[in-house]
């Protein structure tokens, strides 16, 4: 298995699970300035993740994480509809990209490309706000407990922690005490620890 990779992109969710679930795999980085027919092979759309597994090609964080567990699982990480969480997992699987990491896009793309003149603007202050209510959200769903399906660390914790990697300069100011310690719990597993680590 080849991801494709630069640090604090989406394919941090994939080598974090990989390494979960100790699994070997073959890391490419990438030069988004350019791009090589490999990469582009991958994803035609030159963004990341990306990942290869044979004759295999694959460009959504979340759909590559399932199609990891499934693959090369059964793992704890994972629930089945045998599993009495299992809507719990699977909204929450999902709301990390499409709740809460989707917003990062358009404040990314404007600090990069935008003038000065547009840095603030009202589709930024937006963002902020519909982040800044889901970051609300998922800290009431924790409530005291430690990870999202309760004692079990799970590939929901994976999909949710990689916004909370940036959450801070989404919000413009620190964690509430409950999803800081929320962070630091995640950040300081070794899986998540050699993940961060690879360039």
């Amino acid at each position: 298995m080849k991801i494709f990779h630069t640090p604090r992109t989406r394919s941090l969710r994939v080598i974090w699970l990989c390494e979960e679930m100790d699994l070997p795999y073959e890391v490419t980085s990438v030069d988004f300035g350019a791009p090589t027919p490999e990469f582009l092979a991958a994803n035609p759309l030159g963004a990341l993740p990306a990942m290869t597994d044979g004759d295999v090609a694959m460009h959504e964080s979340i759909a590559i994480m399932l199609y990891i567990m499934g693959k090369y699982g059964p793992t704890d990480l994972e629930r089945t509809l045998a599993d009495a969480d299992y809507a719990r997992y699977l909204q929450f699987l999902l709301f990390g990209e499409a709740s809460m990491a989707v917003w990062g896009n358009p404040i990314m793309a404007t600090r990069v490309f935008a003038p000065d003149a547009d840095q603030a603007n009202a589709t930024i202050g937006e963002c902020r706000r519909f982040f800044g209510k889901r970051l609300a959200y998922l800290e009431q769903e924790l409530g005291t407990a430690p990870y999202i399906l309760g004692e079990e660390f799970s590939a929901a914790d994976i999909s949710v922690g990689y916004p909370l990697t940036f959450a801070r300069g989404m919000i413009g100011g620190e964690l509430s005490p409950t999803m800081q310690a929320y962070f630091n719990r995640l950040t300081s597993r070794p899986a998540y620890q050699r993940a961060a680590a690879v360039k």
